[in-house]
């Protein structure tokens, strides 16, 4: 059903034309799967130093630095154009855009038990963890084992299930820019919901049609009330017989409050995202040495300590992380004193809210990272050139600086995680005006999230400002 407002929003006409290509997301992924070619052979093959890899160096700076951003402004646009999800698609429909008569694979459904949020999170928690305690990031041989493990997995689910199962439900980065994609200023939609629930009989955009194929990834455009899902392929505009569907410009992170239906698995996947950026690091600061000096007796001493004293803190970090959500929902609801709305209702509600303040976290470490490595870009450039695509002879002379001293870095972390605890106020303050119809119940029940948000933003500036000089 489309929102009320939603015929009011600014259309993108503009684009339109472009977004109804037959060939629009093949052409949009060709320049990226060009690029991953790239990052692969180089990590595989190229220098072990970190510092002059490209493929190590475009990932975990340029590429991991460019989604974060873009989220923000475009949503799931890196699903639009990541070749990975785009293999087993490929392979399924035996087409790289046209309505082939032919297809592979066994096309099941996804198993309904799994049809939730619950293992991307798992897998994303797994991406994280490993990270952390063995540093792939670090590690060129192991970022293209990663990608490899994803193309495989991709080809591998696409040939076995239905539509994209791999990207909706298994990705491991799924659940993160999901939900990140609801801050989007952006959203593709159904125009008028009239239309699409009383004078549409086929539904084509989402079952497909003799010349298109139906959304990739399962959702009805003239339903769908949020960005969680949706990858920008405009595949239902392209099917759609009534025009019916429209690319607009909206309210950054309207999804956060407008969203009819919010899913527990969501809010808790969306309170490890945030607990992953501002809880953890606090224990990572704090406890890390502890823990591993408690398990240096039980466990050989080296990577095997860390890894499982890592593994320790992030359970203890999710489980802190959702307690103390859940706990200040209980809040939120005692001050409201509305007992005809549940604490789980709250959780669900104000989990999201929390997200703007996650993100701004994570672009905060970015900066830091960011700050002090992007004069290597330039070096790893220039070492991938002398062989390419290989990346195996070492520049002569290495030009890397500090781009901005540690106390601008700092400031300019300190501006982005007050941007999100005001994104993130905002965010609560309407959530709260959903839940209760009376203001001053509604004033009652923000100020616990509120009170959290600023804690969460506090954690954060103190885990940044560690090591300053």
């Amino acid at each position: 059903m489309t929102r009320p407002s939603a015929r009011r929003l600014p259309e993108l006409r503009l684009v339109h034309p472009l977004l109804r290509l037959p060939a629009f997301q093949f052409v949009a992924i060709l320049p990226t799967a060009a690029i991953v070619a790239v990052v692969l052979l180089s990590s595989w093959r190229g220098i072990e130093h970190p510092s002059f890899n490209f493929g190590l160096m475009f990932t975990w700076v340029v590429w991991w630095g460019a989604l974060l951003v873009s989220l923000l402004v475009l949503g799931r646009a890196w699903c639009l154009v990541c070749p990975i999800g785009a293999v087993g698609e490929w392979l399924q429909r035996l087409s790289l855009w046209w309505r082939s008569p032919y297809t592979a694979g066994y096309h099941l459904r996804w198993p309904g038990a799994l049809r939730n949020m619950w293992l991307p999170t798992a897998l994303f928690v797994l991406f994280i963890w490993l990270d952390n305690g063995v540093g792939f990031s670090n590690s060129p041989r192991m970022t293209a084992g990663l990608i490899a493990v994803l193309l495989l997995g991709a080809a591998w689910v696409g040939l076995v299930f239905e539509r994209r199962a791999f990207c909706r439900y298994v990705c491991p980065l799924t659940s993160f820019i999901g939900l990140n994609a609801l801050l989007s200023a952006f959203e593709l939609r159904g125009r008028d919901g009239r239309i699409c629930r009383t004078l549409c009989d086929t539904k084509d955009c989402f079952r497909g049609n003799a010349r298109r194929y139906g959304c990739p990834m399962a959702e009805f455009p003239g339903a769908m009330d949020t960005n969680l899902q949706c990858i920008l392929c405009a595949e239902c505009m392209r099917s759609c017989p009534h025009d019916n569907v429209a690319l607009r410009l909206r309210v950054p992170g309207q999804d956060l409050w407008e969203m009819r239906r919010p899913r527990l698995d969501g809010a808790v996947s969306a309170t490890v995202v945030v607990g992953l950026a501002t809880v953890l690091p606090l224990m990572m600061l704090t406890l890390l040495p502890v823990v591993r000096r408690a398990l240096a007796g039980a466990l050989a001493a080296g990577e095997a300590t860390r890894l499982v004293a890592v593994g320790l803190l992030f359970g203890l970090g999710i489980a802190a992380s959702a307690a103390i959500v859940y706990a200040f929902s209980a809040l939120a609801r005692r001050a409201a004193g509305d007992p005809g709305v549940p604490t789980r209702l709250l959780f669900a509600r104000y989990a999201y809210a929390l997200l703007p303040l996650g993100l701004a976290k994570s672009l905060a470490d970015l900066s830091d990272h960011l700050f002090r490595t992007w004069g290597v870009v330039p070096d790893v450039t220039r070492a991938l050139m002398l062989d390419f695509p290989f990346n195996q002879v070492v520049p002569g002379r290495v030009t890397a600086v500090h781009l901005v001293p540690p106390l601008g870095t700092y400031l300019v972390q300190a501006a982005l995680l007050l941007g999100g605890l005001l994104f993130t106020l905002y965010a609560a303050h309407r959530i709260s005006l959903r839940l209760f119809p009376e203001r001053d119940a509604a004033f009652a029940s923000f100020l616990p999230i509120a009170g959290l948000s600023f804690l969460l933003t506090l954690v954060g500036l103190w885990t940044l400002a560690v090591g300053l000089p």
